[in-house]
């Protein structure tokens, strides 16, 4: 006779755990990119580049998702007016991108200093994009807080309109990389060369 209990069906739970458990978000950092959208929304941004900012934005959020970075936002002035994390809900930063109201000067080193707090720690790519419509006013710690970023192993990707603009946000983020991508020539063209700084993070696929 054989034994009852070797007709005992025996099942287990998968390899899946849920819910995640406490090391999830270490091991989301070496497979997923982090990335800063950074829109000037200084008092020359008011009415038409305002508007085609913001939706130049919406459309960089969906695809620098598709390409599985987390995204944050940074709105900013001659300070920052706005963060939003890269863990941050999607909506949230939706939201909040589309409320974007304009003023103030144009002063980097605020902006700079809080990508480099947030970036700083985590591991993947991450990427800071940064869109400006003139010349900011503190080249020079801007420079300096730049290089400290990328020596931390953040990279930037920038859109200026205009040639003035692209060129001095180039001289202090990416020197010696400028490019004619980096322009966006009116505003016009102003939503498709915010959104097209998505295609700089599908360069360099996440770490």
């Amino acid at each position: 006779m054989v034994a009852s209990w070797v007709r005992k069906t025996f099942s287990g739970v998968g390899v899946t755990q849920y819910p995640p458990g406490p090391h999830l978000p270490t091991v989301q950092q070496h497979f997923l990119g982090h990335v800063l959208l950074c829109i000037d929304v200084s008092g020359s941004m008011s009415g038409a580049p305002l508007r085609a900012a913001v939706d130049g934005g919406l459309e960089f959020l969906t695809e620098a998702r598709q390409a599985r970075y987390e995204c944050g936002l940074v709105l900013w002035d001659h300070g920052v007016v706005a963060h939003l994390p890269t863990r941050a809900d999607d909506a949230d930063v939706r939201a909040r991108l589309r409320a974007a109201t304009t003023g103030g000067g144009t002063a980097l080193t605020p902006t700079l200093r809080t990508v480099i707090e947030e970036l700083g720690p985590l591991r993947g790519d991450r990427v800071v994009c940064v869109f400006s419509d003139g010349s900011i006013a503190d080249p020079g710690p801007s420079e300096q807080l730049a290089a400290e970023a990328r020596a931390l192993g953040i990279r930037f990707v920038v859109r200026g309109l205009g040639p003035g603009a692209s060129l001095g946000l180039a001289a202090v983020l990416t020197p010696g990389a400028e490019s004619a991508e980096q322009t966006v020539t009116d505003i016009g063209d102003l939503r498709r060369g915010i959104a097209s700084m998505a295609t700089d993070l599908r360069a360099c696929p996440p770490r």
